[in-house]
C-alpha cells in the first residue's frame, strides 16, 4: 500500500513539473521581446541668409500616405511600414520646421519684400531596391503685396540620395542631404527672382 501510494506521489509530482515546463514554454513562445521604438529627426540645416528680402514658407501639404512610421519601398512594390523607427514629426511638419530653420535674414525689411513659399510633397520614399532616399517636392514661390499675392515662380523636382548600408541612420542621412538639396534649389530660385526684379528697377 505504502509503496503504491510512493509510487503515485512521484508519479503526480513529475506531471506537476513536466505541466509547469510545457506551460512554461508555451506562454514563452507566445511573446514577442520587448523592441524600444526610436525617433528620428533630419540634420541640422544649413544657413542661408538672405538679404533685403524676407521667405515665409506655408505649412507644407502632403499627397503620400507616409505618416510618423518610416516606410520602405521594395523591388516589387510592396511597401513596409516600420513600427520601430518612426521620424519625429509627419514629413510636411518635419520639411516646413528644416525649411524655415535654414532661411535667415539680415535685419528689418517691409513687408513689400516678402516672399511667400507654398509647397506640397509627392514623394518622401526610403526605395530599398535602389539603395537611396527620394524627396519629390512642387512648390510656388508668391510675392506678397498689400494682402494679394502673385505666382512669380513655381518647380516641381524630386531629390534622389543613396544611402550607405540600410538601417534607419543612413536613411536619415539620405534623407536630410535630399532636404539641404531643395533648400539649395530655392535658395537658386530666390536669387533669380530678386536678379530679375533688379533688372526691371534700373529699366524704369
Amino acid at each position: 500500500m505504502k509503496k503504491r501510494l510512493l509510487q503515485l506521489f512521484y508519479l503526480s509530482l513529475i506531471t506537476g513539473i513536466l505541466l509547469f515546463i510545457t506551460t512554461g514554454c508555451l506562454m514563452g513562445l507566445g511573446q514577442q521581446p520587448y523592441v524600444a521604438v526610436k525617433y528620428y529627426d533630419l540634420t541640422t540645416p544649413p544657413q542661408i541668409v538672405l538679404k533685403n528680402i524676407q521667405v515665409r514658407f506655408l505649412p507644407f501639404d502632403s499627397t503620400e500616405p507616409t505618416k510618423f512610421k518610416m516606410v520602405y519601398r521594395k523591388a516589387d512594390g510592396q511597401m513596409i511600414l516600420d513600427d520601430y523607427n518612426k521620424w519625429i514629426q509627419t514629413p510636411p511638419l518635419l520639411l516646413t520646421r528644416y525649411m524655415q530653420s535654414a532661411f535667415k535674414q539680415n535685419g528689418l525689411i517691409s513687408k513689400n519684400s516678402e516672399l511667400v513659399i507654398d509647397a506640397n510633397i509627392f514623394m518622401f520614399r526610403i526605395d530599398l531596391a535602389k539603395g537611396a532616399t527620394s524627396l519629390g517636392v512642387s512648390y510656388v514661390i508668391k510675392k506678397s503685396i498689400d494682402d494679394t499675392e502673385k505666382i512669380v515662380f513655381q518647380n516641381s523636382t524630386v531629390f534622389s540620395h543613396k544611402f550607405k548600408k540600410e538601417g534607419p541612420e543612413y536613411f536619415v542621412k539620405a534623407m536630410s542631404e535630399c532636404a539641404r538639396n531643395l533648400i539649395k534649389t530655392i535658395q537658386k530660385d530666390i536669387q533669380t527672382i530678386q536678379k530679375h526684379r533688379l533688372s526691371l528697377t534700373k529699366k524704369k
